[in-house]
């Protein structure tokens, strides 16, 4: 379904759009990488989103990334 495996065994996709060989899957965090830090995961989610956002809707308003947070609140 997802198309060519890296050396790993994950799914092999390209980090700005995140396309699989298969046009039109996608892979981001754990299925590209395998396993890695949570944080990862999700800015690739993050960067996922905006690359499916733009192939199907053709334009995109979400971001591309998001800077981390220090976590420290006022």
């Amino acid at each position: 379904m997802a198309g060519q495996s890296d050396p790993r065994g994950n799914v092999k996709a390209d980090t700005h759009a995140y396309r699989s060989s298969n046009p039109k899957v996608f892979a981001c965090g754990d299925m590209r990488r395998g396993q890695s830090l949570v944080v990862w995961a999700f800015r690739e989610g993050r960067q996922a989103a905006h690359a499916v956002d733009k192939f199907l809707m053709g334009s995109t308003s979400l971001p591309r990334w998001r800077p981390m947070s220090t976590g420290l609140r006022r």
